[in-house]
């Protein structure tokens, strides 16, 4: 059987919308803080549903986003509960499966490119990989413009770790800092990621991307979103601005993945409002013909 790895799903997103009473600029950060039996609750869903590689809860703990916050003081306590409530997960399902650490966009999702210096971004990036140490991957996603991917490729190929890079893509098929996926895949091939990807784009996106991908790098991936648009999110509003496509079933999502697997795809997953039910539905239906692999193991498995 070919070995792929079955990333979680859209983590953020499904805590969020199960704390509907909480709202805040951090998303699931804030409900970690004041629920955090619901992250540990969808952590342990991933799992069951057969993930293999679960990324932590730190998505908008970057110092940027904490400070703009008044939290930078609590991003060590903040990083650690993410570890606490993910171990408790696996403790619960006794699963062998990686924690990925989590570097995001430092500001915000679906920006440009951003008016900081490599070095000062670089700092950013490699005090997340610090604080995320324990980490057994790291994962570095919805990446729109080449200068926060290169930094985090720096970052995160210090620590020594498999890791790998994912991009966020436009409808014209380009960063939203208007540079092209080949630019994009050359900036970080110096770097020698585990694999490159794409994220949190409409599954239709990646699937009409994903042959042109794999012809760029040897072992790529993705995992789409399920939103309707995520322009209100880009103009500065708030995730409870965002709304789900309906017509994203399970089975309907499993059919672009495996287009993504036809296309040379070797690492799968979700993004946002792709759930346990979406990630469930593709374990069972890949596994006659896949063997679901830990992130770690991938380049071991040739």
């Amino acid at each position: 059987m070919r070995p792929i790895v079955l990333l979680d799903g859209g983590l953020g997103q499904e805590v969020y919308r199960r704390a509907r009473t909480i709202s805040s600029p951090l998303w699931s950060i804030a409900v970690m803080q004041e629920q955090p039996e619901v992250v540990t609750g969808v952590h342990r869903d991933f799992i069951r549903a057969g993930a293999t590689t679960l990324t932590l809860n730190t998505y908008t703990a970057t110092p940027t986003r904490l400070g703009h916050q008044g939290l930078l003081k609590q991003m060590p306590a903040i990083h650690q509960q993410a570890f606490e409530v993910l171990d408790r997960a696996i403790a619960e399902t006794g699963a062998e499966v990686d924690i990925a650490g989590c570097l995001p966009p430092l500001l915000a999702s679906y920006r440009g490119q951003p008016d900081r210096s490599f070095d000062d971004v670089l700092e950013e990036y490699e005090t997340l990989v610090r604080l995320q140490a324990a980490a057994d991957v790291f994962l570095i996603e919805t990446m729109t413009n080449t200068l926060e991917a290169r930094a985090a490729c720096l970052a995160a190929s210090r620590s020594g770790k498999p890791f790998g890079v994912a991009f966020r893509l436009e409808a014209d098929g380009k960063l939203r800092s208007g540079e092209s996926l080949y630019e994009a895949e050359a900036a970080v091939a110096y770097y020698r990621p585990t694999a490159v990807m794409l994220n949190c784009c409409e599954p239709e996106l990646l699937t009409a991307t994903m042959p042109q991908l794999a012809a760029l790098y040897p072992t790529v991936g993705g995992y789409a979103n399920a939103f309707q648009s995520v322009e209100a999110l880009a103009r500065g509003g708030s995730v409870d601005e965002l709304e789900a496509r309906t017509d994203v079933s399970p089975a309907v999502y499993a059919g672009h993945v495996r287009q993504w697997l036809a296309d040379g795809a070797r690492v799968v997953g979700g993004c946002c409002d792709i759930t346990p039910a979406h990630i469930g539905y593709l374990a069972e239906s890949l596994t006659p013909a896949f063997e679901l692999i830990r992130f770690s193991r991938l380049r071991a498995e040739g």
